[in-house]
Formats: C-alpha cells, structure tokens, sequence
C-alpha cells in the first residue's frame, strides 16, 4: 500500500492544502503547530474512520467553517485506491472508498498503523498500552478474536455491574460461570496468538548478535501474563478474588488483564535502557509485525510515525530509517527538525522530503 496525493480542505489549520507523497516513504518537518501531525490525522481518518486526537469529528471542522472534505488518491495491491471523506457540523462522516473506480468496502482498505507519543510508553506505561498493542495486532491476524473478546466484554460489563450494586450471591454466580466460559475462549486464543507474536519479536534478538549497534538488546525476552495466576484456572482465580472483587466493585482477574513484560538479560528493559534507547526498541517491535500483518491484510500496511525523531539520537535515528527501509511498506514521519538536521543515515535519501 502507498499513498501519492492526499488533498485537505477545511480541516483543522488547512483551508486548501495538497500533500503530494509520491507513493514514496515521506519525512514531514515544520515547527510546532505547522500541521504535521494534522497531515497524519487525515490519512488515517480516511482509513480507519477515526480521528488520533478526538472522538467529536466536528473539533476537526476549520474554525469559521461549516464542512471538511478530504480525500487520497494511492496504490493497493496493484490497483487504484481512491478515498474521501466529508463532515459537515451537523451530519455523520461519509467516506467513500473505490478501487477501480469500483466501490470497495473497509476491510478491503489497507491497514493503518500508528505511532505516536503514548505508544511510545510501552514499556514503562500502563498495561493497557501493551495490551492495546497485543489486541491491535490479534485482531488483524486472527479475525474471530476480536469477537470473542467482545462477548468477553459485554459479560464482563455485566458481572462489574453485580459487583458494584452489591447483587445477589445468585446473580454473581451467574454472571461468573458465564465470564470463565467465555474468558476461557479468550484466553486461549490470546495464549496461542502470544507465540506468534513472540517468535515475530524475537528477530529483534537475532538482530542484536549480528549488529554491532544493536547489542545493548542482546538477551531480549517477552514475558507474557495471561491475566491471573497461571497455576490456577480462572475459575479458581475469580473464586479466590472474590473478597476483593466485591470489595472493589470490579472484576481483577481475567483476560482483561493480560500483560506483557520485556526484558533485557533478565532485567526489566524499562529499568536498563536510555530513553532513545526504549523508543528504538518499541519501535522494533512494531516493525516486526510487519511480516506477519502483511500475510493477514492482503491490502497492506502504511506507518504513521509522529515526532519520533525527537527521542531518537543520531545512532538509533540511522537504525530506525535503515529498519524503515527494509520494512517494504509506506512510512510517513513527521518531524520538528528540519531535514537537514535529520543526519545519520544514508537511507534518509529514500524518503521524499516535505517541509510545511
């Protein structure tokens, strides 16, 4: 998948704007307040109907305007894509979608993968980072997951709502036995999506004993907690929590609180490496998924990196663009610095260089 022309009117700052990608890697630099991120928030609306900083649309709307319009023009799989968008202050978004010329539905659309200032948190974060992180990428490789962690939820709503009402032993019982059913399904499928998740991470540990630069990440491990004690079933898990559970007034163990933990020779790697030096593993994490969403999503990935440049030093910086440039799917990056500033690695030549 790649993007060649996107065209923006009346969206946040912009009143008139084409960003022309030429289908190419791109770095987007400005200062503060230029419209960068602005330019990422645009391609993934128009790919995944969400907006990265807001729920309410009409935020989106340029001030003093009633309407935007968006739209791209790309390649997917060979073929023509074209998408645009329109809001108006008081209708729903309509987005269309072709594929030469011919209507085509979103799970045909490319996948958008973002990365911004939060997920650059991963590893000291909450858990719900990294569990946002293990989700996303499930339920693109394993479609009938995210189903099934629906049904997870709604009985999970249901039994935290027995929980803080204080509702009958019978009531609690019910929702409990319903919860470690569908938990169960939940957990299995999470369990077995977690090695392939692992073995694609774990070319970041086969990286490290050939790179010289990468070696700070020798002895990289992921430790994965399903949710509750791993000696118990869940059901005894829930039984033994349950003084705490109606104490708290929610559920506490459970698939919904799955985790992962990353380690470098057996320590924490939130309590071992720089700054620079965690944001470019993260990173690395990211990239290689790319192999395993790209089998799953035939109509292929583009990457949305946000300001990263600005945790990375000149040495992580060249290793990201060199990984970027092996990855074989669109990357856009915005940027504060200017690109000249962006030193370091010979494959910055590979990116088409924008300036707003």
């Amino acid at each position: 998948m790649s993007v060649g022309k996107v065209l923006i009117k009346n969206f946040r700052l912009f009143e008139d704007f084409q960003l022309n990608l030429s289908n190419k890697n791109c770095l987007i630099t400005g200062p503060n307040g230029s419209g960068k991120t602005s330019c990422l928030e645009v391609i993934h609306l128009l790919l995944t109907r969400k907006s990265l900083k807001t729920r309410d649309l009409k935020e989106c709307i340029r001030k003093d305007q009633n309407s935007f319009f968006l739209g791209f023009q790309g390649i997917s799989r060979g073929e023509q894509l074209t998408i645009s968008a329109e809001k108006s202050l008081n209708t729903r978004i309509s987005i269309r979608a072709n594929i030469n010329n011919e209507p085509s539905k979103g799970k045909n659309l490319p996948l958008c993968q973002s990365i911004q200032a939060r997920d650059l948190r991963l590893l000291e974060g909450e858990p719900e980072l990294r569990r946002d992180l293990f989700n996303k990428i499930m339920f693109h490789v394993e479609h009938e997951s995210y189903e099934i962690n629906q049904r997870y939820k709604k009985v999970l709503i249901q039994r935290n709502r027995a929980l803080k009402n204080k509702s009958s032993e019978k009531e609690l019982i019910i929702w409990t036995n319903q919860l470690v059913e569908e938990g169960e399904e939940l957990g299995k499928i999470n369990k077995e999506f977690f090695q392939k998740f692992y073995e694609a991470a774990m070319e970041i540990q086969k990286d490290s004993s050939k790179k010289e630069e990468l070696l700070f990440l020798n002895g990289f491990k992921i430790k994965y907690s399903p949710g509750w004690d791993e000696g118990l079933k869940l059901k005894e898990a829930l039984r033994n929590s349950i003084n705490i559970d109606q104490a708290l007034g929610y559920t506490t163990q459970g698939p919904h609180r799955l985790d992962l933990k990353f380690y470098i020779q057996n320590k924490l790697a939130k309590s071992i490496l720089s700054r620079g030096q965690q944001t470019l593993l993260i990173l690395l994490i990211y990239f290689k998924m790319n192999t395993m969403l790209n089998q799953s999503q035939k109509a292929g990935l583009i990457y949305l990196l946000d300001d990263i440049t600005s945790e990375l030093d000149e040495k992580n910086l060249a290793i990201t663009l060199e990984q970027i440039y092996q990855l074989g799917s669109q990357v856009i990056i915005t940027s504060i610095k200017a690109a000249e500033e962006v030193e370091g690695s010979p494959f910055l030549s590979e990116f088409k260089q924008i300036n707003l």
